[in-house]
């Protein structure tokens, strides 16, 4: 599964930052579960910052939530797999979306798929 979510720049710097301090293991809370995620295969987090996608992480097959308590959901990732992206535009959201971009084998090509 690909998720993307939209981060301000200081706290997409802050993630960034955490491997740097060794704090690998990083955490991006949702107020609803996506859909799709799998304990098989690899599930990304897309992060678009200031207008266009960057990059993502690889999310862990491991989740947290309480299903007493469907009010919070929290994505884990890994900030050793950041992979940058060249830019491609995106408006601003909030929650997260399916809308990501495609990374082909040749990453100055990408696109975004239209659901």
């Amino acid at each position: 599964m690909d998720v993307g979510v939209w981060m301000r720049a200081e706290v997409f710097e802050e993630k960034l930052r955490a491997h740097d301090e060794g704090k690998n293991e990083q955490v991006w809370n949702l107020s609803q579960w996506p859909g799709g995620f799998s304990e098989e295969g690899e599930n990304r987090l897309f992060v678009a910052v200031k207008g266009a996608w960057r990059g993502y992480f690889m999310l862990s097959h491991e989740a947290m939530y309480n299903p007493r308590d469907s009010t919070a959901y929290s994505l884990l990732f890994d900030t050793r797999t950041w992979t940058p992206i060249p830019p491609v535009a995106v408006k601003c959201f909030r929650g997260f979306t399916y809308k990501v971009p495609r990374p082909s084998s040749d990453v100055s090509e990408i696109t975004v798929e239209k659901q």
